[in-house]
This record gives C-alpha cells, structure tokens and sequence, in this order.
C-alpha cells in the first residue's frame, strides 16, 4: 500500500510539474498582452504586467479588423458544422442500412480517399476552382464540407448498431425514409452528432492553410489568417500587441473547452481522432 500511495504522489508531482511547464508560457502571452511596455522591447519574464494597461489590445484593434475575421470565422465554422454533419449522417445511413449494388465496394473506395492527404490534392483543387472562377469567395472553404468522409465512416459504424427493427416497425406504420432518418435516427444519434460537431468546430476555428490560398481579400479572411497577416506586416517586434491578438483569437475555442470539456474529450476518446 505504501509502494501504492508512494507511486501515486510521484505520478502527481510528475503531472503537475508538467502542468507548469505547459502554463507558464500561456500565462506570460497574457501578461504580455496587458503590458504597456510590451512593444519593441521583450519586458524581463514576468507572470504580472510591469504596467498594466489595454494599449496592446487598442493597437490591435485598430490595425486589423478583428470582428470581421471573427464574423467570417463564425459563419464559416457553423456553415461547413451543419453541412459535414447532416450529409455525414446521411451518407452513413445509406452504407449502414441501405442496399444498392457495390455498397461495399463504395464504402472501401470512400475509406481509399480518406487516406489521401490533403496536401496532395491542394494543387488540383486549387486549379479547379480557379477555372470555375471561385477563388476568393467562400465556395472551395464550403463545398468541402459536403463530402466529409471521415464523418461518413464514424456515422455508418454508429447507426450500424440500431436495431432493424425499430426501422421495419415504421416501415409497417407507413413512415418513409426521409421520416426514418429524421424521427428515428437523428434523435438515436445524439451523442454521434455531438461528436462530429465537436471535431467539425474545432478544426474549422483552426483551419489555416486553405483559407490562406482560396481567399485573397483581407475583409474576407478568417481569424486564424488574419492573425498571420498581423504578424507578417509589422516591420518591428510588436511583443504586446501580437499577444494580444493571439490571445483574442483564442478566447471563443478556450471558452468552448470551459464548458463543453466533459464532450470534447468525450469525442476524442470515441472517435480516435485529435483535430
């Protein structure tokens, strides 16, 4: 028992001590952030502002449009969340309980592209859209979404595991597929839909280097390019006001993780993946 406790409180010390290491530079992009001596010169390490103050934050605010960046973030993050999952959820009822010829050879061929990365078809996308003359709009970040193969996979094995039954007694009350889907699947799916919308907001908050290429307007660009081209303009080393759009940009996804933390990891655990 002693070994036991022994052990325990060295797994904890061991843990918190990496806690610290992982903080303490968080905790300094903040105090930076609030430091009015932040600007060309790096102020000495220090987890409280040597002059407190929101200049930082009004200097950044004033060079880039930051409720723009967040506004084309928000609606591009709940656009491509609904589409990926609903056409997911769709498309993995049909290879769960549907029947229609070379299903599994579909659903193989499907898996066959998952595994192609996206680097290796940036280049033709690009072209592709550019011919159809969609660069710098928001249709080659959209358009993706309806073919999000990964959620196909997950959503397949998940509805897979509903009972026939609950499918042929609405069959027998006269209910179609469309009503199935959407009265009976839909509400058995809950925790599979919370998953995928997890992973689909997190990696869209993220998403970088798509943006960067399709889009070639500032006003039309998201947050995370957005605080890129800030950082890329400056001809000195704004410390603080860099900071603080990097802790601006960071605020909605901390505040997600604050509430919604039980599911996010919930959703990584059930799904395998880390977005």
């Amino acid at each position: 028992m002693k070994k036991k406790k022994i052990t325990k409180y060295i797994v904890a010390a061991l843990l918190l001590i990496a806690l610290l290491l992982i903080l303490t530079p968080l905790f300094w992009c903040i105090s930076l952030s609030f430091d009015r001596r932040a600007l060309t010169n790096l102020p000495a390490f220090s987890l409280i502002p040597h002059e407190p103050s929101l200049f930082n934050y009004q200097a950044a605010w004033n060079t880039i449009p930051l409720v723009r960046y967040y506004a084309n973030t928000l609606f591009l993050t709940v656009t491509n969340t609904v589409i990926s999952v609903f056409f997911a959820m769709m498309c993995g009822y049909a290879f769960a309980k549907g029947k229609f010829m070379f299903k599994n050879f579909w659903f193989i061929f499907m898996l066959a592209v998952m595994m192609i990365p996206f680097e290796s078809r940036m280049i033709p996308l690009y072209i592709q859209y550019k011919n159809w003359g969609m660069l710098d709009t928001y249709k080659p970040l959209i358009f993706g979404s309806f073919a999000y193969v990964y959620g196909v996979f997950f959503s397949r094995q998940n509805i897979e595991a509903i009972p026939d039954s609950l499918r042929e007694s609405a069959y027998i009350d006269g209910a179609g597929e469309w009503r199935i889907f959407l009265q009976i699947i839909i509400p058995l799916s809950k925790p599979l839909i919370a998953t995928l919308s997890i992973l689909q907001v997190l990696a869209n908050w993220n998403s970088y280097l798509w943006p960067l290429i399709v889009l070639r307007s500032s006003q039309k660009q998201v947050i995370s390019v957005g605080v890129a081209m800030f950082n890329a303009q400056q001809d000195m080393v704004y410390y603080g006001p860099r900071m603080a759009v990097a802790v601006v940009s960071a605020i909605p996804l901390t505040i997600l993780f604050l509430f919604l933390q039980k599911y996010i990891v919930q959703s990584i655990a059930l799904s395998g993946v880390k977005q």
